[in-house]
């Protein structure tokens, strides 16, 4: 790989986790989501600075290309997180049901009390 490449690579991958960690800070993302971003993010540090590791683990794996080898790693990385997300999603989906199903319920009970309030002003008016 080319130097000046390794050198871009290394920088841009420093700017996102700057940008990673400044949304965190300011509450723009969760911790435990930033986390593996910036395991991620690390890792294309780590195999852009030492070439021969990427080498090395394909060659190890039966990896013809390294290039294959970092595309491998980049689809192993995005699994875990995908699947965090989903468990999110399907979370806060159950918990947006549940939230407007006490809402319909509140509702309904703020109806039948405001109801029984207005019969009871009709009774005291006859």
């Amino acid at each position: 790989m080319n130097i000046r490449i390794q050198i871009l690579i290394v920088i841009v991958a420093f700017l996102i986790m700057l940008y990673i960690i400044n949304k965190v800070r300011k509450k723009g993302i969760e911790l435990r989501y930033s986390l593996l971003w910036l395991l991620l993010d690390a890792g294309i540090i780590v195999f852009a600075c030492f070439p021969q590791i990427t080498s090395g683990l394909s060659h190890v794996l039966g990896i013809k290309q390294p290039t294959n080898m970092l595309f491998f790693a980049g689809f192993c990385f995005l699994l875990p997180i995908s699947f965090s997300l989903s468990v999110s999603l399907s979370r806060l989906s159950d918990k947006a049901k549940r939230m407007s199903q006490e809402i319909a319920l509140l509702n309904k009970e703020i109806e039948r009390i405001s109801n029984e309030r207005k019969d009871e002003d009709v009774r005291e008016d006859c």
